[in-house]
């Protein structure tokens, strides 16, 4: 979502809309901020669905090459089938 000035709100085009988040970073992988992210998404009432795809950036510091983690595929097409899914729910 990109910031605005505009009223110092996000745009109307991302208000009441459905949406996932996935993070990453090092240890907990981003989980905190995903965690702040998601009471900002309630207050411009959008949907988060449950599942939170986290990507761990940790196991790369050694080898400085990022190798995804096991089972990351399918984490991030459980949270797309969720976003899909209410996405048709939403509309009504």
């Amino acid at each position: 979502m990109a910031g605005t000035r505009h009223n110092r709100s996000a745009p109307l085009s991302v208000k009441a809309r459905h949406s996932g988040i996935i993070s990453y970073g090092g240890w907990v992988a981003g989980a905190r901020a995903a965690e702040a992210l998601r009471l900002v998404l309630a207050e411009l009432q959008m949907a988060t669905v449950r599942a939170q795809p986290t990507i761990s950036t940790h196991p790369s510091f050694h080898t400085g090459t990022f190798v995804p983690q096991e089972g990351l595929d399918t984490a991030v097409g459980g949270m797309l089938d969720q976003v899909i899914a209410w996405s048709g729910a939403l509309r009504g």
